[in-house]
């Protein structure tokens, strides 16, 4: 396999860095943001390290506490490797390849890619494996996984593309100490552990495992008063999670989605939390745009039917076991 130049230098830089935590975490990690933004090429990212650069010239924010922590309490290899495959694999590299297609071939390409899992023991549980491969031609090095029950599966599929980054839903229960063991090595995996009354426990095997961990919930419209008063977020913070995400039911109307994104916008422009606070759709739909202007959200549930941002699809054609992706897209996001 060739090699990539541009990320060989990128890794040889930022083992560089990080040999300066111990005498000066606050230095190294505005040198690593620094870093990123010599290095980086892409729209998306470009943005994002620049608005953390501005973030770090304020000495009292708690994006530096949750930084600071980040780097010395998460396996600083797999730091490195889930955080250059998602930002150099997808959001620079890959995200150049999107753009490349969506102008040959006039149509949208998402930037990464949502896939609730069928882990039952049937014929559409083997697609996966191709799924990520149709995936990468197209350009998409970030995936969702969402893992109803059996994790037997999963591991084996983030093995199987090292360059790509993961993204791992799960509740608390679905995770025994051998998953935990075997997640120590594999590197481009972060899990997001659901927030209920396990939360706190599992994220604190996955914090003594030194894990790239996060929590989410999934909200309803009876759910808006808790968030909107910080009662959610405050619930969360004992877990220590890098991220908060928040995943919209879809029975919640667009009025009540507005405004809890706006009150995740506000949190993050607050900078008194040290949690990266994220809609899983708003924010999604946000980095795509940047990346190639026109908005897209692509993903499927576990029967292989398509969900866009605009909803479920039911129809046979668009269904990811008897289609490839790329005809799916051809159909359903022309420019």
């Amino acid at each position: 396999m060739k090699k990539d130049m541009n990320r060989m230098l990128i890794e040889t830089a930022v083992r560089r860095a990080l040999k300066d935590i111990p005498d000066s975490p606050e230095r190294t990690v505005r040198n690593l943001v620094d870093l990123g933004l010599n290095f980086s090429k892409g729209r998306f990212l470009t943005k994002f390290l620049s608005s953390a650069q501005e973030m770090l010239h304020n000495e009292k924010s708690a994006y530096y506490s949750l930084v600071k922590n980040t780097i010395t309490g998460v396996d600083q290899e797999t730091l490195m490797t889930f955080g250059i495959n998602l930002g150099y694999n997808g959001c620079t590299k890959g995200a150049k390849t999107i753009r490349a297609i969506e102008e040959q071939r006039d149509i949208n390409i998402p930037w990464s890619l949502t896939l609730i899992l069928n882990t039952e023991p049937t014929a559409e549980s083997k697609f996966y494996p191709s799924i990520l491969e149709q995936g990468i031609a197209l350009g998409i090095h970030t995936y969702f996984l969402f893992v109803p029950d059996d994790t037997s599966e999963v591991l084996s599929l983030l093995q199987s593309q090292p360059e790509c980054a993961f993204i791992i839903f799960l509740h608390g229960h679905q995770l025994s100490d051998s998953f935990i063991e075997q997640m120590k090595f594999i590197k481009n995996g972060m899990i997001c552990i659901y927030a209920d009354d396990d939360m706190i426990s599992t994220c604190k095997k996955l914090q003594d495992a030194k894990l790239l961990y996060a929590v989410y919930q999934r909200y309803t419209e009876q759910d808006r008063e808790r968030i909107l008063t910080n009662q959610w977020l405050l619930e969360v913070l004992p877990a220590k999670p890098i991220f908060a995400f928040l995943v919209a039911d879809p029975s919640c109307s667009a009025q009540i989605q507005q405004e809890i994104y706006s009150y995740i916008l506000s949190v993050r422009e607050r900078q008194e939390q040290p949690v990266i606070f994220m809609d899983m759709k708003q924010d999604s739909l946000m980095i795509d745009e940047v990346i190639s202007k026109d908005v897209c959200m692509v993903g499927f549930n576990s029967d292989g039917s398509l969900r866009t941002h605009q909803g479920i699809r039911n129809e046979p054609e668009l269904n990811i076991f008897h289609n490839t992706l790329d005809d799916i897209l051809q159909r359903t996001m022309k420019k």
